[in-house]
């Protein structure tokens, strides 16, 4: 009881730094929820921008201008928003398709730079850039950019590494380290489809 009137005499001598106290955490909470809100909002506008112009694209062909209006629409939302990742890589995809592979690796390497600021939890994300970035360069022959890209930790697609470091290896006629790198794979992965596509590639390796 002693100890609990210390505490309530010394309030009362001190209830102007108490009251402040109390003030600066109230307001530096509301600052705090303020900014999550306004977060959240800006997340939820730029996913619905993203996703009219995805249902819109799912339904029709690439439209260019409409790309690149909702790509600035965006961007004055959130210059960092994960929702360019994902139409840049739309458009590295369909640059691709149309055989332009600049095009492709500008927008792959923009959403790349985006990824870098991220945390963690999209970091399978940045492995899937990586890996279609690796795929560019190996069909302009550019081995050494390719393995560049490749000397980076892979955690969710480590099988994908280790067959595109073995497409490598194949084009360089390093057979046998070729191989290798294909059954580490093969043994690593537990997709059928997979195993018989690498299984595949092991097969037409020739000296």
């Amino acid at each position: 009881m002693n100890y609990l009137n210390k505490i309530y005499l010394w309030i009362l001598k001190n209830y102007i730094k108490v009251i402040s106290f109390l003030l600066v955490i109230g307001l530096a909470y509301g600052i705090y929820l303020y900014f999550y809100f306004m977060a959240q909002k800006k997340d939820q506008e730029a996913g619905d921008l993203f996703l009219n112009f995805y249902n819109s694209y799912s339904t029709s062909d690439f439209n260019d201008q409409e790309y690149k209006t909702v790509i600035d629409e965006i961007s004055q939302i959130d210059i960092a928003s994960i929702y360019l990742v994902m139409l840049r890589s739309i458009y590295a995809a369909e640059s691709v398709e149309s055989n332009d592979l600049q095009k492709a690796l500008t927008e792959l390497s923009s959403a790349r730079e985006i990824l870098s600021s991220k945390g963690s939890e999209f970091n399978f994300l940045k492995e899937i850039i990586d890996l279609r970035m690796v795929n560019i360069f190996i069909d302009l022959e550019d081995l050494d950019r390719a393995n560049n890209i490749l000397e980076n930790t892979f955690t969710t697609y480590q099988t994908n590494k280790l067959i595109l470091q073995g497409d490598i290896l194949a084009k360089e006629k390093k057979f046998d380290e070729s191989k290798q790198k294909y059954i580490d794979a093969a043994e690593l992965s537990e997709n059928e489809t997979q195993k018989n596509l690498i299984n595949l590639k092991i097969s037409t390796l020739t000296d």
